[in-house]
């Protein structure tokens, strides 16, 4: 007969002066409009704790909960929940919000696929790798970054929902003019130093070459 274990204690909840807490690599980018947060925050609490890391000296960086950090000291708490968590790498830490983002979806899909852009141009990483490490297809990394080909406009319509994804794809596809069976290629946000060519899989068309 099966025995059923016994719970553990896996981490502690730590309630820390909000002017002891930093913001973090964020994968979201810029934390958006908090004004509605911001409002529930003071009606109901923070229902949902952050999580951070400690740097020493008694200050914490966030890993997740930059807009429920923000909306707090709007409304001017003075204390917040948090769980505490080992400090990762730049680039894994990311990952790890895009992870923590996707199993709740709070990620709008633009958000996403600047989190995913930052992974592959800043950080050196394929499609591959971010697939494996978001539970995604290659194909569907290779998509969602593709959205930041579209106009501010559009982007920012499919932000908010009102152009379906499918929609947005259909005329990102358009707009490069591409055949079907083409392999689209990742869109350059800013001008960058390209990453080494060792670092791309082999269907990537950004114009690095092995």
């Amino acid at each position: 007969m099966a025995t059923v274990a016994e719970p553990q204690l896996l981490s502690s909840l730590l309630r820390i002066p909000i002017d002891r807490v930093q913001p973090g690599p964020n994968a979201r980018g810029d934390v958006g409009d908090v004004t509605e947060l911001a409002q529930s925050i003071k009606t109901l609490g923070m229902q949902k704790p952050l999580l951070v890391c400690d740097l020493g000296d008694g200050r914490y960086e966030i890993l997740d909960g930059h807009r429920r950090h923000a909306a707090a000291k709007r409304v001017g708490l003075t204390n917040v929940d948090a769980v505490l968590r080992k400090r990762a790498p730049g680039a894994l830490r990311i990952q790890q919000q895009l992870a923590m983002h996707a199993q709740s979806k709070s990620f709008d899909p633009i958000a996403e696929a600047k989190a995913l852009h930052t992974l592959m141009w800043e950080h050196n990483l394929t499609r591959e790798q971010i697939a494996a490490a978001v539970g995604k297809s290659p194909g569907w990394v290779r998509d969602r970054i593709g959205l930041l080909q579209l106009s501010p406009v559009n982007q920012g319509a499919v932000a908010a929902g009102r152009l379906p994804i499918g929609q947005a794809l259909l005329m990102v596809k358009a707009t490069r003019g591409e055949r079907d069976g083409r392999v689209p290629a990742e869109p350059k946000l800013a001008p960058r130093v390209l990453a080494a060519p060792a670092a791309h899989c082999r269907t990537c068309c950004c114009g690095v070459t092995r």
